[in-house]
């Protein structure tokens, strides 16, 4: 049995095959179209969120895992493991983190350990991926959490969206900006700093986008040869393996992990088109 037991929330955007293969535990977050509410990656799937998100007249929204949820969760866990070690996404973008330090300190536990990685989606995947990589490989609760917290403070994120409409309908935007962004298909390019999420740059026009990314990585004089590097997205394959392949030619990659986009962060980027790339610095 694994000693140090990882258990994350649904917005890390992990495959199931990684999951799976590292016993990694997930919470689920909720979406809600209306009345009608799903746990994420539970009651609904990415594939099903978004072809009714296209065909939805009601913007959804999204809400933290509730203190009750995680009491069960971690009723369950504690008694089972020796260590538990929750990894959880930014305080400042979901409550999710504060319900799981609420529920630890009611039940009282001693053997739950809960950080919050400042980041979300496969940025956040990737922090949670490499505790679990750590704990299978006999690393102590402190090793894995100094290592958690410094690549929550390095990791590199930039996220490119098709649209500004979700932005917009989730309130992140004005709909004036909205309007103008896609009439003029300018694309905005966000990133993670200190724990929330920050417009970047823009980019108009699909066919510059692997373009810019390379030219962004080059701008920012990282040696990328050897890392493990994330990418998640919606929409056609091709264009993550002509990413990746792009990638690989221009800075020799060591790995890549792939993951789609779920239906939490999805929300927020609309089901046409979103590409991230994760490492850390």
């Amino acid at each position: 049995m694994q000693q140090i037991k990882i258990v994350t929330d649904s917005t890390c955007d992990l495959p199931d095959s990684i999951l799976q293969k590292f016993d990694i535990s997930l919470v689920p977050l909720t979406v809600r179209f209306g009345c009608e509410t799903y746990r994420d990656r539970v009651d609904i799937s990415s594939e099903e969120f978004f072809e009714k998100l296209g065909k939805s007249k009601v913007s959804p929204s999204t809400s933290q895992v509730s203190v009750g949820e995680f009491t069960k969760v971690f009723e369950k866990l504690g008694s089972e493991h020796e260590t538990v070690l929750g990894l959880f996404l930014s305080a400042g973008l979901s409550g999710t983190y504060q319900s799981a330090i609420i529920a630890r300190n009611v039940l009282g536990l001693e053997n739950i350990h809960i950080i919050h990685t400042k980041l979300t989606t496969l940025a956040h995947g990737m922090v949670v991926l490499q505790a679990a990589k750590m704990a299978r490989e006999g690393c102590s609760l402190q090793e894995i959490m100094k290592r958690a917290a410094y690549m929550a403070d390095n990791m590199y994120s930039l996220i490119v969206l098709g649209t500004l409409t979700y932005l917009e309908k989730g309130g992140r935007i004005g709909m004036g900006a909205a309007l103008v962004g896609n009439l003029l298909s300018i694309m905005p390019v966000v990133t993670f700093t200190d724990g929330e999420v920050k417009f970047l740059d823009k980019i108009r026009g699909r066919k510059r986008i692997i373009k810019w990314i390379v030219n962004h990585l080059e701008s920012l004089e990282i040696d990328l040869s050897g890392k493990i590097v994330g990418v998640n997205y919606i929409g056609g394959s091709q264009f993550i393996d002509d990413l990746k392949k792009e990638l690989s030619s221009r800075f020799n990659i060591k790995e890549f992990v792939v993951g789609t986009v779920g239906s939490v962060i999805g929300t927020y980027s609309g089901p046409d088109m979103a590409v991230g790339v994760y490492f850390v610095k």
